[in-house]
């Protein structure tokens, strides 16, 4: 049972990314529920953060500042924002992610009508200028209907495509989630050091753990949250290969070098292949005590070959195809599979990179938007034309699409009916009357 106006916390952990992070705040500003918090946590920027953080602060009380100190780290950045969450519900964001409008509202009413502590839901995907394109692009899926998703189903998948962020139902309460207060304490209390983040990055971790800690957890058709992507974002610092890029991943790398990968994945240090990592996840998950999730064993074969199949996709650069290659051989050789690694190696083909699609299109599942075309500049901006756009694409079916095009035909058929100017004083007009003549 959720009370009818339960707290929802809003978390965004963040480092030197204040000029996204305006926009960020403005879209959560916006929003009409009193009983919502904004906590900013500052993993000590460099830039004008606090600045930006505390002058949205005086503009709406809701927005909060805290830091964990200088150089704490992403994880222990996101551990020390959930640390300043009182009772309720909680969402975390990027420093340049975003809600949509009415997001919080919309989420509360989900809430209370289904009286679940986990909730997940698809989200549109908006990049600046510079970041994946040159002119920035807003992707928003096909609408999909809500439902009730069995967690054993949804860990089972896992386990499956080894591929955690690719699964649209993954509640993740990092954008695309949001999970109670109390689920969360649960997590912490099977820790042996009391954390909820124990793996090396916090986001697809979430969601594992904590569908193993329910039954059921509900899916909804409609968003409430915008992922953002920015020249900053860590992801794509994995991908580029200029030397800035390559810089702020050897910063990350250090940062979580105290946390290696579990001891089935030879205790290796963090790898950014979302095969590797979503092992990780789910083997962290097992292993915490009385954690009542469930999954079928994981083949390392299949773990190898998926990882490869990554690294053949052309997307890294020779010197951080090495490094993996170097993490995964460990890992086969922990499971005595490295002479089947090294021949799946020297059969690998490496592809050429896929350029990512511009300018606006549609798929069978997706619409993509140009955003320079559109005057669409940031994750504010795009909020609000994922919200509109989304609401009208919804309400259109081909059925209705069908009606409207019949009573448009209707209508015009009726307007080029031929009958005379003034049908209706004919008689007047035959019987010569005329209100001028005098006899």
């Amino acid at each position: 049972m959720v009370e009818r106006d339960p707290r929802i916390s809003i978390i965004i952990p963040t480092k030197d990314r204040a000029d996204y992070l305006y926009h960020t705040l403005r879209t959560c500003s916006v929003q009409d529920y009193d009983r919502l918090e904004i906590i900013v946590s500052d993993d000590g920027s460099t830039d004008n953060t606090r600045d930006v953080v505390e002058d949205a602060a005086r503009k709406d009380p809701r927005i909060r500042y805290a830091t964990p100190g200088l150089g704490a780290g992403m994880r222990d950045n996101f551990e020390f924002a959930l640390n300043q969450v009182r009772p309720g519900f909680v969402i975390a964001l990027g420093g340049d992610d975003g809600v949509l409008p009415y997001g919080i509202t919309r989420l509360r009413d989900l809430l209370v009508e289904t009286g679940m502590e986990l909730v997940a839901w698809p989200t549109p995907i908006f990049s600046y200028a510079k970041a994946r394109t040159e002119t920035g692009q807003l992707v928003l899926s096909r609408h999909q209907e809500p439902r009730l998703v069995d967690s054993s189903v949804f860990l089972a998948r896992q386990v499956s495509t080894l591929n955690y962020i690719s699964d649209v139902e993954s509640p993740m309460f990092y954008v695309k989630g949001v999970a109670s207060t109390r689920l969360i304490e649960q997590v912490r209390s099977r820790s042996p050091e009391g954390r909820f983040y124990t793996c090396p990055t916090p986001d697809g971790y979430s969601g594992i753990v904590l569908a193993g800690e329910v039954e059921r957890f509900a899916f909804s058709g409609d968003p409430f949250t915008i992922y953002g992507t920015s020249p900053t974002s860590q992801g794509l610092g994995y991908l580029a290969n200029d030397e800035q890029a390559k810089k702020q991943s050897e910063d990350f790398f250090r940062t979580v070098s105290s946390v290696p990968m579990h001891p089935e994945l030879a205790s290796q240090p963090y790898s950014p292949l979302i095969t590797v990592m979503t092992v990780d996840y789910l083997l962290t998950a097992r292993d915490l005590p009385g954690w009542p999730g469930r999954f079928p064993a994981i083949s390392f074969r299949k773990v190898l070959e998926n990882s490869l199949g990554e690294l053949a996709h052309g997307l890294y650069g020779e010197g951080r195809i090495i490094r993996e290659l170097q993490i995964l051989d460990r890992i086969a050789a922990h499971h005595d599979l490295q002479s089947f690694f090294r021949r799946r190696v020297k059969a690998s083909h490496r592809f050429a990179a896929k350029s990512p699609f511009e300018g606006d299109g549609i798929s069978p599942g997706k619409i993509f938007i140009d955003c320079s075309r559109y005057g669409i500049h940031n994750i504010f901006d795009a909020a609000f034309v994922a919200y509109y756009t989304g609401q009208f694409a919804n309400k259109v079916t081909l059925r209705s699409l069908g009606n409207t095009l019949a009573r448009s035909v209707a209508y015009r058929l009726r307007s080029l009916k031929k009958g005379g100017l003034f049908p209706h004083v004919t008689e007047w007009a035959d019987n010569g009357t005329n209100s001028d003549t005098t006899e």
